[in-house]
C-alpha cells in the first residue's frame, strides 16, 4: 500500500468512525459523515419548504463543521501516514487495515458517540447513521 493510498483510507475510516466534537449549540461528539446526512437533509428541508427562519444558519452551521471535521481527519491521516512511510507497502497495509479494523469494532460495540440529535444520548455507529 502507497503513502497515498494509506492516507486515504485511514481519512475515510477517521470520517466514518472517529468522534469529534460538534460545534454549536447542539453539543455531542459525532463522526463527520453524521453532519454530512444532517447537511443533506437540512438542504432537503429548505429545498422543499424554503429556507426561512433559522434553517440557513442551521445549514451554514453543518456545512462549517463537515468541513472542518473532514480537515481534522484528512491532517490527522496525513500525520499517522507520514509515520509510516518507513514501513514497507505490506506493513504499512497491514497498519492500517489494523488502525480501521479496530476503529470498526470499537464504534460497533461500545457507544463512543454522544448524540445531539438522536433517541438516547450515547450510541454506537449503527445508532448515530441511523
Amino acid at each position: 500500500m502507497t503513502p497515498r493510498a494509506a492516507r486515504r483510507w485511514l481519512w475515510l475510516g477517521f470520517a466514518l468512525m472517529l468522534p469529534f466534537p460538534a460545534i454549536g449549540p447542539f453539543g455531542g461528539f459525532v463522526p463527520a459523515v453524521r453532519h454530512a446526512i444532517l447537511l443533506v437533509a437540512t438542504g432537503a428541508v429548505a429545498a422543499t419548504e424554503g429556507a426561512a427562519g433559522p434553517v440557513p444558519g442551521i445549514l451554514a452551521l453543518f456545512g462549517v463543521h463537515l468541513v472542518v471535521t473532514l480537515l481534522l481527519a484528512w491532517i490527522l491521516a496525513w500525520i499517522v501516514a507520514r509515520a509510516l512511510v518507513s514501513l514497507s507497502d505490506a506493513a504499512r497495509r497491514n497498519v492500517v487495515c489494523a488502525v480501521v479494523v479496530a476503529m470498526l469494532v470499537c464504534a460497533l460495540v461500545f457507544e463512543p458517540y454522544v448524540t445531539p440529535f438522536g433517541r438516547s444520548p450515547t450510541a454506537n455507529l449503527i445508532g448515530v447513521l441511523s
